[in-house]
């Protein structure tokens, strides 16, 4: 590449190089053949079977006993093949690995985690398109807000802007992991888990003005978060992008010679209060999910009241109302300061922080003679198992092996506490009958 850049170009074609550290199996172990260990890039791209890893090794060098000794390396640490993987997610893999250090001990299932990432962009991205940033849409000639954008709409622009920042300075610095981790939150995290689940009432039921003000904020999040991940994912990126619309006629007509995006375009976009006002709004849908998770209320819409410490906390919930009852599946959203009136009875109740509780309305809405007497079987179930992993350390005392006697510690310290919950569930219920 060296010597054609100068006969070709006159010119080096790059000046630097990266020296990535040993890639290691899963262990820790150096690869070897004999071990049956090494992983051939191509076979976590195209995937493999264990048989075809078996043939392989039969067309080998190695002697009898090095084949038979690898080919039981193999069935262990790729007992069902190598999984397709694509070259997307073996490359975003490898640059998320350099986190580690000195060696990187590849595993092949977090590589299958990453073309798992794979599919969610591709659904995330076609189902943008369908609620109208496809064909026939005109995206702005330059991204500006228009004033009435809500708080959700305004945070997600603030994340991306902190993600293009943090990508700038992954590259920049040569920290990939920064940038890969900017990348996976954003995409995963915040815009498919947050704002495509907030969104989706909007073109069903909202206005024309705040249709179109989204799917503006949409385009833009989605054209930037391409370009972001572009240089770790090139194919899926470069596919998803050539089915976007263009902002002018004279844009660039790939992805590979688009721009990357710049932090100080964005940088006004950041608001780091805002960001700390949603960060409370959703711990309280976290809060409202997992109650409604405890009580199986699955498609049951329930009504939520809050209570706050003071005014100024009060506003900040009713600002994010809308995003509450979507993201929760609530019926109604009341918020009051402490003090000022009561709390409707027959609620469970879930304390966010030393400023805020949570009343779900649960009379009505679950048989409480069955919840009651489930409650109690998974308390009773778990205690059960309390005693006997307790049971199990004593008579075997010093036999045990250190690690093993951490990892029952920690389950007792869990069950524990999900045996305190139960019971604090067993009150709210009793207290309803």
């Amino acid at each position: 590449m060296v010597f054609f850049g100068q006969a070709l170009c006159g010119a080096l074609p790059f000046r630097e190089v990266y020296l990535h550290a040993m890639v290691r199996d899963a262990q820790g172990r150096k690869m070897s053949k004999s071990l049956g260990n090494v992983i051939d890039p191509l076979d976590v791209i195209h995937g493999i079977s264990l048989e075809a890893l078996y043939a392989k090794l039969n067309e080998s060098n190695l002697d009898t006993k090095e084949i038979e000794r690898a080919k039981e390396g193999q069935k262990k640490s790729f007992p069902d093949g190598i999984p397709e993987c694509g070259t997307d997610a073996l490359r975003f893999a490898l640059c998320a690995y350099t986190l580690q250090g000195r060696d990187i001990n590849l595993d092949v299932l977090r590589v299958q985690g990453y073309r798992f990432f794979c599919n969610k962009l591709w659904n995330a991205t076609r189902f943008a398109m369908m609620q109208g940033i496809g064909a026939g849409f005109r995206p702005q000639p330059r991204f500006q807000l228009s004033g009435n954008e809500s708080q959700v709409d305004k945070w997600i622009v603030s994340r991306l802007a902190y993600a293009v920042r943090q990508c700038e300075d992954g590259f920049r610095n040569y920290e990939f992991p920064q940038a890969t981790t900017a990348c996976y939150n954003f995409w995963l995290y915040e815009l498919c888990d947050v704002y495509l689940e907030y969104v989706k009432p909007k073109f069903q039921s909202g206005s024309a003005e705040e249709a179109e003000n989204t799917r503006q904020i949409l385009y833009t999040a989605f054209e930037i978060a391409l370009r972001m991940i572009s240089p770790f994912m090139p194919f899926i990126s470069e596919e998803l992008f050539q089915r976007l619309p263009r902002r002018s006629d004279d844009a660039a007509p790939s992805i590979m010679v688009t721009a990357y995006p710049d932090p100080e375009e964005f940088a006004s976009y950041r608001d780091e209060a805002l960001e700390k006002r949603f960060d409370f709004a959703y711990d309280i849908v976290k809060r409202i999910r997992s109650l409604r998770a405890d009580y199986q209320l699955t498609k049951t819409k329930t009504q939520v009241t809050i209570e706050c410490a003071d005014e100024e906390l009060c506003q900040l919930v009713k600002n994010f109302e809308a995003f509450i009852l979507q993201l929760t599946n609530s019926s109604s959203l009341t918020a009051f300061v402490a003090g000022t009136q009561q709390a409707p009875a027959g609620c469970g109740i879930v304390t966010v922080s030393d400023r805020c509780r949570l009343f779900v309305l649960l009379k009505g809405v679950i048989d409480i003679d069955k919840e009651i007497a489930r409650a109690e079987k998974k308390r009773n179930a778990l205690q059960d198992q309390v005693k006997g992993t307790k049971d199990t350390m004593e008579k075997t005392g010093s036999k045990m092996p250190e690690a093993v006697r951490e990892q029952n510690i920690q389950k007792i310290a869990q069950m524990e506490t999900e045996i305190g919950h139960l019971a604090d569930a067993l009150q709210q219920l009793l207290a309803m009958k």
